[in-house]
């Protein structure tokens, strides 16, 4: 997106993306990011990389999509290497349900309240255990739920940014 300097206007223009992230496009915040299509195989060589942080992310996959990017995520990193994934925590949103009035739960799930916010939606969702366990299978070791800002992934007082998240990380 930074290499086309009028998409971020056309993208806000559409309301696809907010005045603040606009505004940070303007102030070239994102002009060192690479985009990658997460459905396709990640364009890293194998073992190549020291580590990955993925924060809100997984959840706007499909489940059979977060599976190979697992498996992707577990070819490029270095033996050793450390993946740091931040998720909205399926827990938490499922303990908001209430059967009076599910707003909350519903806009927890599915991250949308109006039709205009669909680019947004959530396609599925995660518990620790089940991080757990879908990391396990693609053979990382040392998989477990960390707390905000703490956790082996390097720069962690930078990069996370959402308290209310579950964090996760696994060793490969």
């Amino acid at each position: 997106i930074s290499r086309v300097p009028f998409l971020p206007l056309f993208l806000y223009k559409l309301n696809v993306i907010t005045s603040e992230r606009y505004r940070q496009h303007k102030r070239k915040v994102f002009s060192k990011l690479k985009y990658l299509d997460l459905a396709r195989p990640l364009p890293f060589v194998s073992g190549s990389v020291e580590a990955i942080f993925s924060s809100h992310v997984l959840e706007h996959l499909f489940m059979d999509e977060v599976e190979r990017l697992i498996h992707e995520m577990y070819r490029v990193l270095k033996p050793g290497g450390v993946c740091r994934v931040v998720v909205p925590d399926l827990e938490k949103i499922v303990a908001l349900y209430d059967p009076d009035d599910p707003r909350d739960f519903l806009e927890g799930i599915f991250e949308i309240s109006k039709r205009g916010a669909v680019k947004n939606q959530h396609h599925c969702g995660f518990t620790g255990r089940f991080l757990i366990r879908l990391f396990s299978e693609a053979n990382f070791s040392q998989c477990a739920i960390e707390q905000y800002k703490t956790g082996r992934c390097p720069d962690i007082e930078q990069l996370d940014n959402r308290p209310e998240s579950l964090f996760f990380e696994a060793t490969k």
